[in-house]
């Protein structure tokens, strides 16, 4: 979430252009794909395809103008052809001008803005495209000359990840304000707010009203064309010689996908009672009761009647709490409590009299847009031309919340607060505007020493003395040397006001919270060559009381025993130590953390499996693992306060997630502890759940389903830090840029686009 600000504007020249649909299979089509939300109305009209016929009116000093003239409707700017609204002199004065198009010259690099007299800044020229899936730019040359000339003179990166839901006013409204959809409030092209009792579409003039709109945006006006369009905008820069001035941002909106009514799911095949209920049907589903006042509707029922109800069934509910958390999605009143994520290419409805209820029965769409925003085809284009951007460059993908950062940094402007990460986008930049720096810790963690005795730790734990040697394991808490080898990318800080402890091992190091009674993170370092051992016998219920920590501050054994939903699993997993005796530090209480049974199947594969996978494919890893308290679902780290509003006479918090970093080189040749070149990251989110529902074979092996439940829930680093109030990657020899392009990168586990 983020706070609403206020931007100025003036400086922003702004071309959002719906572009006309293409279809998957096709190619350019003359008409955009229908919408979902649009299965109510008729086919929807097109430009016209007569042949264009001039005006009278002259062009005369009047070219490129926005404003008409007389006669009506004589026009001298870009677009006039598509209207075929030309002043007749528009061909000779304004396009052939003798000089060569603007396409036909050789890239140049514009080390400096080039610009008139009476400019302060070179202008922002910002042009969106609807439906505007990254892959078409596969076409190349022959179809989007003037596109592909922007694309390989600026700066460009393979894709930008729009904003869940992929549709287009959520999206348009987030690169006007760098907000996610929950925090503006535009959470869909149609929506309904329960305290204005109001219904937002895009066919109903209630979108006007200013009331629905969050944050403050940079521009919107929309336009309608892709290349040609663009060409005629270079060629006019060009002619007034602004070419090499204006910086130009081309962008999407959101990808495109193919569907047909064929493949669509009703509703009224899983439930008895679908005239009870309003469903936002299309590529995604967002249910609410059709009364408010109706007193036996219980999200939580809906989602359990849906859930793994048919073998082949393309669509999985979730309580909104319940959503990936890197989507963004849970903390607005105007998202329903029950969201339904479709597959690709398929779409649901309540039944089918609502998709074939025209009087021809027919289909009026092939494709659509609005599923999850880490698949391919949702991916949108993004390139930066012009004398503030790079030359000839190609950045790593990014997501669309960031642009507003950028874009005010083009014009001088403070941007206002939003969910963007400002700083992370520098490298698309000839100079940067803005520096980023590195937050200030706030709280600053104590070191303690292990206490003389064991005889006042009753913590209600069982060890054998004899058997495990505890008073000589004991001495073990004094290592030294630890922190370089575990802690590859400096100590995490603490970015919140508490009292917590460093606490070394062997193996690894932990961030322990006298608070939470529980560590904040552990981290660990896992080479090529370790090996996964099992858990002797003797030690299979062994949990040791850890002497650094007071039993005030510490968990209890007897807690677990008392709870039989609850049972506990590890930060640092004991099948990774290094040797017997370092096993041993695994068992100590200040590395349990508590957690549902089904849960520990999830945890356990991961430690067990992944991790030791990770460190093979990659030479090595390092691993930083915690909880995260997000109980109100805002996507913020929950207060002390704040969960015992929610969790009430539990001894032991029990977070809601659990996350994971793996950290790696990216030269898969240098070992994780020695590299000296660029990082890769893997990030996970995992729901805390007492049940598996979510994967509908979960009662199969672990190695059936679990890594598609992590796949589902990948993040982002920044993600991590906003939930847990941490900060991450603080010591490092690369650049403080280059560390917030990591931490805002998500691994989306999709094939190259």
């Amino acid at each position: 979430m983020a706070k609403k600000g206020c931007v100025h504007s003036h400086q922003v020249i702004s071309l959002f252009a719906f572009a006309f649909g293409v279809n998957v299979c096709m190619g350019f089509t003359t008409n955009r794909f229908r919408r979902s939300e649009e299965w109510d109305e008729g086919p929807v009209s097109v430009l016209s395809d007569s042949p264009w016929i001039s005006t009278s009116g002259s062009c005369k000093n009047r070219c490129f103008e926005l404003q008409e003239a007389e006669p009506p409707g004589c026009r001298c700017d870009n677009l006039c052809k598509s209207y075929n609204s030309c002043c007749f002199d528009f061909d000779e004065l304004c396009l052939k001008t003798g000089e060569t198009h603007w396409v036909d010259d050789d890239c140049e690099e514009i080390k400096a803005p080039e610009c008139p007299a009476g400019f302060v800044r070179p202008p922002l020229i910002i042009f969106s495209v609807d439906g505007f899936r990254a892959s078409y730019m596969k076409k190349g040359n022959k179809v989007m000359p003037n596109i592909e000339k922007l694309r390989s003179c600026g700066t460009h990166s393979p894709y930008m990840r729009p904003v869940y839901p992929t549709k287009t006013f959520p999206n348009l409204y987030t690169l006007a304000t760098g907000l996610y959809p929950e925090s503006h409030g535009i959470v869909g092209n149609s929506m309904y707010d329960p305290v204005f009792d109001a219904s937002f579409s895009l066919r109903g003039r209630e979108k006007f009203n200013h009331r629905w709109w969050g944050g403050q945006p940079m521009m919107v006006n929309p336009l309608r064309e892709i290349d040609k369009t663009v060409g005629q905008l270079m060629d006019g820069l060009k002619q007034l010689k602004l070419h090499r001035c204006v910086n130009v941002i081309f962008v999407g909106d959101h990808g495109m996908e193919d569907t047909t009514c064929e493949r669509t799911e009703f509703l009224s095949n899983y439930l008895t009672n679908v005239e009870d209920i309003i469903l936002l049907p299309g590529s995604l589903g967002r249910i609410r009761p059709r009364s408010s006042n109706n007193l036996k509707y219980d999200p939580k029922v809906i989602v359990a009647n849906l859930t793994c109800r048919k073998p082949d069934q393309h669509f999985k509910p979730y309580l909104k709490q319940h959503l990936p958390k890197r989507l963004h999605y849970a903390y607005n009143r105007r998202i329903e409590d029950v969201h339904l994520l479709v597959d690709r290419k398929w779409h649901v409805a309540r039944k089918a009299v609502d998709v074939y209820k025209k009087p021809t029965g027919k289909c009026f769409f092939h494709g659509d847009h609005g599923y999850d925003n880490k698949i391919n085809s949702m991916q949108t284009v993004f390139i930066g031309y012009g004398p503030t951007f790079k030359y000839k460059t190609k950045v790593p993908p990014f997501e669309n919340i960031e642009l507003y950062n950028v874009m005010c940094d083009l014009l001088g402007l403070k941007p206002a607060p939003n969910n963007g990460t400002h700083g992370s986008l520098n490298h698309l930049l000839r100079a940067n505007v803005y520096k980023p720096t590195v937050p200030d810790e706030v709280a600053k963690p104590l070191y303690p020493v292990a206490l003389p005795s064991a005889s006042d730790f009753d913590i209600g734990c069982t060890c054998d003395d004899k058997k495990n040697k505890l008073d000589e394991l004991n001495k073990r808490f004094h290592v030294k040397g630890t922190e370089d080898k575990h802690l590859l990318y400096g100590r995490p800080a603490v970015l919140y006001r508490t009292k917590y402890n460093i606490l070394h091992h062997h193996d690894f190091e932990s961030g322990y919270s006298e608070t939470f009674l529980m560590p904040l993170w552990t981290s660990y370092t896992i080479s090529k060559q370790a090996e996964v051992s099992g858990v002797p016998e003797h030690l299979a219920s062994c949990v040791r009381p850890d002497l650094r920590i007071s039993p005030g501050n510490s968990q209890s054994c007897a807690a677990y025993r008392g709870d039989k939903q609850l049972s506990y699993g590890f930060l640092f997993p004991p099948q990774l130590s290094s040797s017997a005796e370092a096993k041993y530090d695994a068992f100590l209480i200040t590395n349990i953390i508590p957690m549902y049974p089904a849960f520990k199947k999830v945890w356990n594969y991961f430690q067990r499996v992944l991790v030791k996978r990770y460190a093979t494919e990659r030479n090595g890893v390092n691993v930083i693992s915690g909880p995260i308290f997000d109980y109100d679902y805002d996507g913020l780290h929950d207060t002390p306060d704040k969960i015992k509003q929610f969790v009430e006479g539990s001894a032991i918090p029990i977070p809601t997630h659990y996350y994971t970093i793996i950290t790696s080189c990216l030269d898969f040749t240098q070992p994780a502890d020695k590299c000296d070149g660029p990082l890769s990251v893997l990030s996970y989110i995992l729901p805390h759940r007492p049940d598996n529902d979510e994967s509908c074979n979960s009662l199969e092996d672990e190695s059936k389903w679990v890594e598609d439940l992590l796949k589902m829930h990948t993040a982002r680093v920044r993600d991590i830090e906003q939930l847990t109030s941490l900060d991450f990657f603080r010591k490092t020899s690369r650049s403080y840029t280059e560390i917030l392009s990591l931490k805002t990168y998500l691994h989306t586990f999709e094939s190259e686009i």
